[in-house]
C-alpha cells in the first residue's frame, strides 16, 4: 500500500522533530553534566586549599621531615593547575546561531519546511554534541587526576606530621 504524498512527508516532518527534540534533550543533559564537572573541580580545588592550610600548618609547625612538606606542596600546586585548568573557560557549543537559521530557512532563496529545518537542526546540533563529548572526555581525565592528586596531597601530609611528631 502506497502512501499519498502528502502525508509521507508530514510523517518525515514529525519523525525530524522527534530527532530534534532528541538532540535537544541531549545537548541539555550534557550541559547539566559539563556544569557539575566544573563544580566539582572548584570543590577539589577548596578542599586541596583547606587540607594544605591546616595539615600543612601541623607539619610545618612540627618541624616536618622537608621531603614529604615538599611533595605535598608540590600536589597541591598539581591540584590547582589541573583544577585551574578544569575551569578555564572554553567554547561549548549548545546552540545554533539563530541569524543563520533565518537567512538560510525564513529569508533564503526557497524558504524551507519545518521537516528540513528539524532535519538540518538535529544533524548540527548532534555534531555539537559530539564535539562537546570530546572535550567533555578530557575533562573528566582532568577530574580523575585532580581528585588522584587530592587524595595524595593528604597522604603526604599526614606522613610528613607523623615524621615530625
Amino acid at each position: 500500500m502506497d502512501v499519498p504524498p502528502n502525508q509521507a512527508s508530514a510523517g518525515r516532518e514529525v519523525l525530524y522533530r522527534v530527532a530534534y527534540e532528541e538532540v535537544v534533550r541531549a545537548l541539555s543533559a550534557q550541559q547539566a553534566v559539563i556544569d557539575g564537572v566544573r563544580g566539582r573541580a572548584g570543590l577539589l580545588f577548596s578542599a586541596a586549599a583547606i587540607t594544605t592550610s591546616f595539615l600543612g600548618r601541623q607539619a610545618l609547625n612540627g618541624g616536618a621531615s622537608a621531603l614529604p612538606s615538599w611533595l605535598a606542596l608540590t600536589g597541591f600546586v598539581g591540584v590547582a593547575l589541573v583544577s585551574l585548568a578544569m575551569l578555564r573557560p572554553r567554547r561549548w557549543e549548545f546552540s545554533a546561531d539563530p541569524g543563520i537559521l533565518i537567512k538560510g530557512y525564513v529569508e533564503g532563496a526557497g524558504s524551507a519546511f519545518s521537516g528540513e529545518l528539524h532535519r538540518d537542526l538535529a544533524l548540527h546540533l548532534h555534531g555539537s554534541y559530539l564535539m562537546n563529548r570530546k572535550r567533555l572526555d578530557r575533562l573528566a581525565i582532568l577530574f580523575q587526576a585532580a581528585s588522584g592528586l587530592v587524595a595524595l596531597d593528604v597522604i603526604l601530609w599526614i606522613i610528613a606530621i607523623a615524621s615530625s611528631a
